[in-house]
């Protein structure tokens, strides 16, 4: 399960750095609606794709711990 989450993470990595690349690269990223849009997209499920994997990560070395 814990290698599911982390495959996610990198996923997310993944897409959070495309979004950041997006803006950057991109000369009218924020002019166009349609571009905001996918920077947005690709912005949000990164973060939202990042955030599971150090809970579940604490809760395996939790579990390890303690027995």
């Amino acid at each position: 399960m814990a290698r599911f989450f982390f495959y996610l993470h990198m996923a997310g990595l993944a897409l959070l750095s495309l979004g950041i690349f997006l803006i950057f690269r991109t000369e009218n990223a924020l002019q166009d609606i349609s571009n905001l849009l996918w920077i947005s997209i690709c912005i949000g499920l990164g973060l939202m794709l990042i955030s599971p994997w150090p809970v579940v990560k604490a809760i395996t070395w939790m579990k390890n711990n303690g027995d």
